[in-house]
């Protein structure tokens, strides 16, 4: 049986007409549908390149331009704005970039490209929630110097405070800026800046030059703010890594070599600068410094740590402090300088070089003392190997063939430690024996002093010029409890012998 081309419906058959009349609606809904999704397809497409919607730059709207495009406008205002100045009957052009105010539009142009781009995705293209990018310029950078010669001034130049190495040459230190008279150029710059930042909108108006007492561009508050920075540098105690080994430190001197002091920090900066606040790093100053100072004291072969301890164990000195062994991949330190620079702007701890480290290991060597009255020997001790025996004279008290002491002055026994060391030193005094006599001498200069005994005795170079090999063998004990060392060796025992040296004397 054939089917009918109709529809039914509780009222009877519907026909092609009917039909037709209910499905066009929802045609064209779909339709507008799509060419709604179309619209907001090309919208996002179109807005990935192209400033957002509901962005303004000063007040200004910038929707739908590129980020060139805004850069080109505000380096261009920057350039070619002209400002009349007249003086005395003179007159002459200005603009902020004849006037040193350096303005980076390819900076603000990103700002501007990126202000909501990290709003919630729907936010981005809401055109009525707004965003402005208002960057300050300052009018007071303006340098009154130019408008001064272009005018004819008689001016009294400004002078900038400096950041400077203090004498030591470990800190930084603020030279005072001293002020000027001349034209006052802020009012000229004010004029381009206000044209700036209509974008051209408005034109500058004629400006009457007057002068003033000028400020030098780098004032003292900006010098010091500088020196902030820098300070807050060097306590970081920034370093370059190999291997994850400290091989150098960011010193002053470094910071000092490669850094300037920028007033204006809106300034376009050179390839290969950074910025922290007031203060612009030069990557080709920090890698020639690196170049010169830090590269030639890295040795390829590691040398350990010698420390010098008593014969309790303590620390008494450091012999050598010795070096790590570091090898460079090649041609991996080429950007250090630009590693450090991008670094200290950023407030980095650290920069990292391909290489290998092989780390210094402590080694500790024993150093004591052995003095035996019995044979008039001191023997010097470094892990119980005798690298030096030197002949002595002692108290007069001891025994010149048994050592005992036989008298009513002699060199104590036991065991000590070196307490006070002293180069040089006047002996005096007076002491009153069991007898009832008197002891009294008087000794200048005697050198090399090491005290070993809280009773006053120490091991010093011996009055009278003796030297050890020699003349030491033949001299009668004669001291009032020291240890006599001969001139020649004095020096040498005096410099190898450290506070808290163990010290024992026997018979």
């Amino acid at each position: 049986m054939p089917i009918a081309d109709t529809a039914s419906s509780e009222h009877g058959p519907l026909s092609v007409k009917d039909h037709k009349r209910h499905v066009w609606p929802w045609a064209v809904l779909a339709s507008v549908f799509i060419v709604m999704a179309a619209a907001c397809g090309f919208g996002v497409w179109f807005f990935q390149s192209h400033v957002l919607p509901g962005t303004t730059l000063w007040g200004n709207s910038v929707t739908g331009k590129t980020q060139q495009e805004i850069a080109d406008t505000i380096n261009d205002q920057v350039k070619h704005t002209t400002v009349t100045a007249k003086y005395q009957g003179k007159s002459a052009k200005f603009t902020l970039e004849s006037l040193g105010v350096d303005v980076d539009g390819d900076a603000i142009a990103s700002d501007v490209f990126n202000a909501k781009r990290g709003d919630v995705w729907w936010q981005q293209y809401a055109f009525w929630i707004t965003k402005d990018i208002a960057p300050e310029i300052n009018a007071k950078l303006a340098n009154g110097s130019v408008v001064d010669k272009a005018l004819d001034i008689d001016a009294k130049e400004p002078v900038n405070a400096q950041v400077k190495l203090n004498d030591a040459g470990d800190a930084f230190t603020v030279v005072a800026g001293q002020n000027g008279q001349g034209a006052d150029a802020s009012n000229i710059a004010a004029q381009a800046i206000s044209s700036l930042k209509s974008l051209g909108a408005t034109q500058p108006r004629t400006v009457t030059v007057t002068l003033d007492v000028t400020e030098p561009t780098v004032t003292d508050a900006i010098a010091n703010d500088a020196k902030s920075t820098l300070d807050t540098i060097a306590g970081k105690n920034v370093s370059i890594k190999v291997a994850g080994t400290d091989i150098a430190t960011v010193t002053v001197p470094m910071l000092a070599s490669s850094m300037s002091v920028n007033a204006n920090q809106q300034a376009t900066l050179k390839s290969g600068e950074t910025r922290n606040g007031y203060v612009v790093f030069d990557s080709a100053k920090l890698q020639q410094y690196y170049n010169d100072q830090i590269k030639p004291s890295l040795k390829l072969e590691r040398e350990d740590t010698k420390l010098v301890v008593n014969n309790a164990g303590e620390v008494i000195s450091t012999e050598t402090e010795g070096h790590d062994g570091v090898v460079i991949a090649d041609g991996a330190d080429t950007g250090v300088g630009t590693k450090l620079a991008d670094a200290l702007a950023s407030g980095s701890n650290s920069i990292t070089v391909a290489g290998t480290v092989d780390p210094k290991q402590e080694v500790k060597v024993t150093h004591h003392v052995v003095i035996d009255l019995s044979d008039r020997k001191l023997y010097a001790y470094e892990n119980d190997q005798v690298v030096r025996t030197l002949n002595v004279a002692v108290a007069q008290g001891n025994d010149m063939t048994t050592g005992e002491c036989v008298g009513l002055m002699c060199t104590p026994t036991g065991d000590f430690t070196i307490w006070q060391k002293l180069p040089s030193q006047d002996m005096s005094g007076s002491l009153t024996l069991a007898d009832g006599s008197v002891e009294k001498w008087d000794v200048k200069d005697v050198g090399f002093v090491n005290y070993f005994s809280h009773g006053g005795c120490a091991i010093h170079r011996i009055a009278g010029g003796y030297t050890a090999d020699a003349s030491m063998p033949y001299v009668a004990n004669g001291s009032h409890g020291c240890v006599g060392i001969g001139w020649d060796v004095a020096e040498w025992f005096y410099n190898w012998c450290g506070m808290g040296t163990s010290v024992h004397v026997q018979v």
